[in-house]
C-alpha cells in the first residue's frame, strides 16, 4: 500500500489550523477570565474600602460620643463642687462680716455695743439660715449641696446655743452683758469689765474652751469697757 504524501500534507495542515484556532480561543477566553477577574478584585477593593470608611466612621462617632460623655461628666462634677464650695463660702463670708463688726473700735465705743452685736449677730445668722433653706428647697440642688445645706443650719443652730450657754455662766460669775461670738475657726468673747484681772481672764478661758471645744489660741477675748 502506497502512502499519500499530498493526503498526509493536508491533514497536518489542517491539523495545525485546528490548533492555532484552539490556540486564539483559549487565549480569548483567559482574556475574558482575566477581564472579569480583574473587574471582581475592583469590585472587592471598592466594597473593602467602603467598609473600612463606615468603620472609621463608627469608631470616631463613638469615641465623640465618649468624649461628651466625659465632658458631661467633668461638667457635673464641677457643677457639685461649686454646689458645695458656695455653701462654706457663703459661711465664711457670714462668719468675717459680723467678726469685723464686733472688732470695730467705732462700735465698741457706742454705749449700746452689746445690745447692737447681739442683733447684728442674729440678724447676719437668720439671713444665712434663708439662703441655706433655698438651698435645701431647690429641686435642682443635688444631694451633696443639701446635706451640706442641712449640716450648716445644725451648725448654726448648735453655735447659737452654746453661746447663749456661755454668756449665762459668764453672768453667773460676773460677767453681765457678755458678748460670745463662735465663727467657724474661733470664738469671740466681749465682756465689760473695769477692771479685768488676769485670774479673771484665765477663768474666762477655761470656761470657753471647755464649752465650746476649742483650743485656747482660738479664743479672743476683748473688753468693751476701755472703749466706752
Amino acid at each position: 500500500m502506497k502512502f499519500n504524501f499530498k493526503s498526509r500534507g493536508f491533514l497536518v495542515g489542517v491539523l495545525s489550523a485546528m490548533l492555532i484556532a484552539v490556540g486564539v480561543v483559549n487565549y480569548q477566553l483567559s482574556k475574558q477570565s482575566a477581564l472579569t477577574v480583574s473587574k471582581e478584585f475592583e469590585a472587592y477593593e471598592e466594597a473593602q474600602q467602603d467598609k473600612n470608611t463606615d468603620k472609621s466612621k463608627t469608631q470616631n462617632s463613638d469615641k465623640d460620643a465618649e468624649d461628651s460623655k466625659e465632658t458631661a461628666e467633668i461638667t457635673i462634677v464641677d457643677s457639685k463642687d461649686s454646689e458645695n464650695d458656695a455653701v462654706k463660702e457663703k459661711a465664711v463670708e457670714t462668719s468675717k462680716e459680723i467678726e469685723e463688726q464686733l472688732t470695730s473700735k467705732e462700735n465698741m465705743s457706742k454705749s449700746t455695743y452689746i445690745l447692737d452685736m447681739k442683733m447684728t449677730r442674729e440678724k447676719q445668722r437668720n439671713d444665712l439660715s434663708e439662703e441655706l433653706n433655698e438651698i435645701i428647697n431647690n429641686p435642682s440642688t443635688t444631694d451633696k449641696s443639701r446635706e451640706e445645706a442641712s449640716n450648716m443650719k445644725l451648725k448654726l443652730v448648735k453655735y447659737q446655743e452654746t453661746e447663749l450657754k456661755i454668756e449665762n455662766l459668764l453672768s453667773a460669775k460676773g460677767f453681765e452683758n457678755a458678748l460670745v461670738y463662735i465663727g467657724e475657726d474661733n470664738v469671740n468673747v466681749v465682756v465689760n469689765k473695769q477692771d479685768l484681772s488676769k485670774s479673771e481672764a484665765a477663768r474666762i478661758f477655761d470656761l470657753v474652751a471647755e464649752q465650746s471645744g476649742v483650743a485656747y489660741d482660738q479664743i479672743k477675748l476683748m473688753n468693751s469697757y476701755s472703749q466706752n
